[in-house]
């Protein structure tokens, strides 16, 4: 009887090392990937028969291209993963988006859940197909959420659509013994617009001054450490942009401002909050990203463009910063000593091998060589169009 190592990825054991290694594990026959999107309080009627369609269609195709023993195998694998496939589809299981990686000979499983919601796909490869993983670590990096009102301040972490909290500080208001309370009336001179009165709103203001600065260092010190990229401000019409510049650079400069008081709300609201916010900042960066590397795509040896390009510049080990439209099938061929060529050069790499998931090939081989990857959905129709949606910034 074989054995099945079987293993369960959350967000927090969740990171590009991982998704390298999950890459590199193969099976003769190969890996059955299937990604599913469980929205909550939905039924689960239309995922099954999606998921029950797509599994089908997989079967037929690979029945058709053959050999039959591989067809079988994979019959057998899917049968296999009945149970498995069950575990995915329940609503009530933790996570909307869901993934199960399977080897086609039943010796390894592994699941993944995330809040974040996962395209519905179905890939049979030699590998653990990754993709949509990687544009979720791209999308989803850590983030700090930084909330605060004159009395008190939370500090959160956002990542991959889970909000986190880490650490709550309060205001010390401390009161001038001649001000404390007595019955009301019993002061007059302390009314509004009286030396008193403005003694007391001067002192209210450096208090409010002090505290925004004390959240501030806390937020940049917790920034530094768990490395965030971006994060979310909100503190009110007055203070939000006093908060904005009390945290250091360049944590200031990835700030997104929201003049709202929203330091109050339950978790889960404010969980839906950033991630709409956070997610919509990425989609900004991402077109930014594409327009920068378009005006460097003019200069010398600074950015590559177009397939061709971009695998000479990963055989070389040049690629600093890799974009790509997900929604592209790249195709060429895999040298015998490993270098990849596009589609139009595989004449011209004597003893090649044709690989039609070249996609996976050059995103393996960018992690591999330290390189960051950006997945950019509709690159290709947009700023990328020449260059085929594929492009990268060079380190030399």
């Amino acid at each position: 009887m074989t054995t099945v190592i079987a293993e369960s990825l959350t967000t927090d054991s969740l990171d590009l090392k991982t998704l390298l290694e999950l890459s590199r594990r193969t099976d003769p026959v190969g890996v059955l990937s299937v990604y599913l999107d469980v929205p909550p309080g939905e039924n689960a009627q239309a995922t099954t028969i999606d998921l029950t369609n797509r599994l089908a269609e997989l079967e037929r195709r690979v029945e058709r291209d053959g050999p039959p023993e591989r067809a079988l195998a994979v019959h057998e694998a899917v049968a296999r993963l009945a149970d498995e496939i069950d575990r995915v589809i329940d609503p009530e299981q933790r996570g909307r988006g869901r993934v199960v990686f399977a080897a086609v000979d039943g010796t390894w499983v592994t699941r993944v859940s995330t809040q974040m919601p996962l395209p519905n796909r179905v890939v049979l490869d030699g590998s653990a197909f990754i993709h949509p993983l990687l544009e979720l670590l791209d999308e989803g990096g850590p983030a700090g959420v930084v909330l605060a009102s004159r009395a008190e301040a939370r500090l959160l972490e956002w990542r991959l659509g889970e909000l986190v909290p880490l650490r709550e500080l309060r205001a010390e208001l401390i009161e001038p013994p001649h001000e404390r309370s007595g019955p009301i009336g019993s002061r007059p001179g302390s009314g509004h617009g009286t030396p008193t009165g403005e003694q007391r709103n001067a002192r209210t203001r450096d208090e409010a001054a002090r505290f925004i600065e004390r959240v501030g260092a806390a937020a940049s010190r917790l920034g530094r450490e768990r490395g965030w990229k971006r994060v979310l401000v909100s503190a009110g019409e007055q203070l939000t942009e006093p908060l904005v510049l009390a945290l250091s650079r360049p944590l200031s400069e990835v700030a997104l401002r929201d003049p709202r008081v929203l330091v109050g709300l339950g978790l889960a609201m404010l969980e839906d909050i950033a991630t709409e916010r956070l997610r919509a900042a990425h989609e900004e960066s991402a077109r930014r990203l594409v327009h920068h590397i378009c005006e460097y795509g003019n200069g010398a040896g600074v950015a590559a463009l177009g397939l061709s390009e971009v695998v000479g510049a990963l055989n070389q080990a040049r690629v600093g910063h890799l974009i790509y439209d997900p929604s592209m099938r790249y195709r060429g061929s895999i040298g015998h000593d490993g270098s990849l060529y596009a589609h139009d050069e595989a004449i011209l790499a004597y003893g090649s091998t044709p690989e039609v998931r070249l996609t996976e090939r050059i995103v393996e081989r960018a992690l591999e060589t330290g390189a960051r990857v950006t997945p950019v959905e509709g690159a290709a129709s947009n700023g990328l169009a020449e260059a085929s949606g594929i492009a990268a910034l060079l380190r030399w």
